[in-house]
């Protein structure tokens, strides 16, 4: 965080990875958040996940055998859910992994696909029978509770996602003149949170700030001379802002 004393807002989970963050999924009820990392490079992906209240690691950049074809799909229950794709290069998934707090399998199904998360349970299908059945496993051992299963609740996410604006007059004190492009904005906890990009050089950077009535609490770099604008800034969930930084090689988590 650039200017780390100057501001009242502090971290309550910082971490920098080896490779890209590519996907971000958090418990919907448990203050558990998994990070998926990328190196293109090497073709390998990695897996994290910690509670983004105290700061705890579960577990750090682990892998799985044939790991660039697996992904984050859901974490419920302190359990982080992986699937695979149907075949390379498809978008349909097959296959689930359940990641206990170890960072361990503590079950897998190769044949079947994590289609959400209900209050009753995991629901899924075999992506190879058709026409498509639902059915209901335990998100702890991953057995069939029930076949087919039509009626279930899917479990409320309390995410906020910024809106995009370009009209800002009333707010327009608290940014600066040389904004390019749009304005990502939301309104939490009466605080007021802000992303926008700058002309710097032959790039851009983009920028995360929040105030408390016309009050400064953060002053976040998201990213230093990128190419093109970054749709992607922040979310807040569980009274938490979550962040990616360090061109996109950061996550950070605050209590907002």
């Amino acid at each position: 965080m650039s200017s780390a004393n100057k501001y009242t807002l502090k971290p309550s989970l910082s971490e920098k990875f080896k490779g890209i963050i590519w996907k971000i999924e958090t418990d919907e009820k448990q203050t558990v958040v998994a990070i998926e990392t990328r190196d293109v490079e090497n073709h390998t992906a990695t897996f994290s996940a910690f509670d983004f209240r105290t700061g705890e690691c579960f577990f750090r950049e682990i892998s799985v055998e044939d790991s660039w074809n697996w992904g984050i799909d859901r974490v419920t229950g302190g359990l982080v859910f992986l699937h695979g794709y149907l075949m390379e290069k498809s978008p349909e998934h097959k296959g689930i992994i359940a990641l206990n707090r170890k960072g361990e399998a503590q079950w897998q199904h190769f044949n079947k696909t994590l289609y959400t998360v209900s209050e009753e349970g995991l629901i899924a299908y075999n992506p190879s029978i058709q026409p498509r059945f639902h059915e209901l496993l335990s998100p702890l051992n991953g057995s069939v509770q029930q076949y087919p299963v039509k009626d279930y609740k899917p479990v409320s996410r309390d995410i906020i996602i910024p809106d995009i604006t370009d009209d800002i007059p009333l707010n327009r004190h608290l940014l600066p003149q040389n904004i390019s492009g749009p304005v990502l904005y939301s309104m939490f906890n009466k605080k007021k949170f802000f992303s926008f990009h700058v002309k710097t050089g032959e790039g851009y950077t983009q920028k995360l700030l929040v105030y408390k009535g016309d009050t400064l609490i953060l002053d976040e770099i998201l990213a230093l001379n990128i190419q093109k604008f970054n749709p992607e800034a922040f979310f807040i969930q569980h009274n938490h802002l979550f962040c990616i930084c360090d061109n996109k090689q950061k996550f950070v988590s605050y209590l907002v």
